[in-house]
């Protein structure tokens, strides 16, 4: 039979492990960067395709829920549903390039740039399809070319 103080134990517990999943949850699975956070890679636009697509499983490896800084020429600037993106060249050899979801506090900055500009940004490499998919983009105007 269980008492009343194993009972009062028991729910005790399950209390703090709900408050350490969801601490856990939200403030590292969920832990998004920002225009300060430190940057784990920096790399061209082409050579970060290129790694993609001659081996995708290291590149994986090396690259995916990385902070990774990309410089590259501005291929295309969309705004469609209320995101922003911006795709970068890649790859000339299977037309390639590297999708930009660029983050809401940084769509005024996109009115200073232009298709076939050098930019530098900085996002979360999600992965690969036809394209590098890149979260949560921020801007840097001081690399820029």
């Amino acid at each position: 039979m269980i008492t009343k103080k194993t009972f009062f134990f028991a729910i005790i517990f399950l209390f703090l492990l709900l408050i350490g999943v969801f601490t856990y949850q939200f403030l590292i699975v969920n832990k998004k960067h920002s225009s300060t956070s430190k940057v784990e890679i920096s790399i061209q636009s082409t050579k970060l395709v290129e790694a993609f697509i001659h081996n995708e499983t290291k590149a994986d490896y090396l690259y995916i829920n990385k902070l990774i800084q990309v410089t590259g020429i501005v291929k295309e600037i969309n705004f469609l549903n209320d995101k922003t993106t911006l795709i970068l060249e890649g790859s000339n050899s299977n037309n390639s390039g590297i999708i930009c979801d660029i983050h809401k506090s940084q769509t005024k900055k996109l009115t200073n740039i232009k298709k076939h500009q050098k930019v530098t940004l900085k996002g979360i490499c999600k992965g690969f399809l036809k394209d590098v998919i890149l979260l949560d983009c921020y801007i840097d105007f001081k690399i820029n070319g």
